[in-house]
């Protein structure tokens, strides 16, 4: 069969095929019942950021407070602190104790502020000439506070216008011996300077104590029978008699102590040589020369 080429060629499209689109739902807009619309769930969506921004706002809150309460609660100080005395010499430590709760039951020493270290520990030096030093210690987290008390210990018994007192490491007065009976077997020293003795308030250096402490230890080790020490008129001089002699020997409070026990027991064994001896006293104040008398 001959096609006409003027004709137009119809060309067969094959049929299309229906698609399976899902089924068609209709939301009615406000209502109660039944599903939303999916807009109006976008739009909830946008509000939700909004809303846990109040909430991270709300748990700051509550993290700042809880801050703030634990700040509060450090900067509080208990009235009953721990005590900690290097020496229970002169008194036990439930006195220390007392004396010390009482300076924290103040209202202006109860919090971490306004507590005054210095006037607790002034107050406490004044009650006990014995505290060379005190330290409080206020943990950071902790409400117990923690106090150090650095306790002079007790070096010779000093007599004084009739009245016999003991003297620390430190050069002072403590007490009067009669009020600290359990403080024994001191060596004596008598005052003939003419100072005013006071309680509380030093009546020499911490240098003149331990120039005693270490004479005597010199002369105990050369076995040397001290009988007596006197600090006579003029300032820093140290007389000491032996019970093997008749005669003093003069000491210079302000010098090598090494120096001059060891003229002291040069001139002693020179004299016991010699079979001769001073009739009054031995003097070994100037380093290098020997007076006597």
């Amino acid at each position: 069969m001959i096609r006409n080429p003027f004709t137009r060629h119809r060309s067969r499209t094959p049929p299309i095929k229906a698609r399976n689109t899902p089924a068609t739902k209709y939301y009615r807009s406000g209502s109660i019942s039944g599903e939303s619309s999916p807009f109006e769930s976008q739009k909830l969506k946008k509000q939700n950021p909004a809303a846990r921004k109040v909430l991270f706002s709300v748990a700051d809150i509550a993290v700042i407070v809880a801050i703030l309460a634990i700040l509060v609660y450090s900067l509080i100080v208990r009235p009953d602190p721990q005590i900690s005395t290097s020496s229970t010499v002169y008194r036990p430590a439930a006195v220390y104790e007392q004396a010390t709760i009482k300076q924290f039951q103040i209202l202006k020493n109860r919090n971490k502020i306004s507590l005054d270290e210095q006037e607790i520990v002034k107050d406490l030096q004044a009650q006990f000439p014995e505290i060379a030093g005190a330290s409080v210690e206020l943990p950071l987290f902790s409400e117990t506070p923690i106090v150090h008390l650095n306790i002079a210990l007790p070096s010779f018994f000093l007599t004084s216008n009739n009245t016999n007192y003991i003297v620390d490491s430190e050069g002072c007065v403590v007490a009067r011996a009669s009020s600290l009976p359990k403080i024994k077997n001191l060596t004596q020293v008598t005052d003939q300077s003419g100072f005013n003795i006071k309680l509380g308030q030093p009546a020499m250096s911490s240098a003149n104590v331990a120039f005693i402490g270490a004479l005597l230890a010199e002369l105990k080790r050369a076995q040397v029978p001290v009988s007596s020490l006197t600090l006579p008129p003029l300032a820093q001089e140290l007389d000491v008699r032996t019970a093997d002699h008749g005669y003093y020997i003069k000491f210079f409070l302000g010098d090598d102590v090494l120096q001059e026990t060891g003229q002291f027991l040069a001139a002693r064994h020179n004299f016991a040589t010699t079979n001769t001896q001073p009739s009054e006293y031995l003097d070994v104040r100037v380093l290098g020369k020997i007076y006597y008398k």
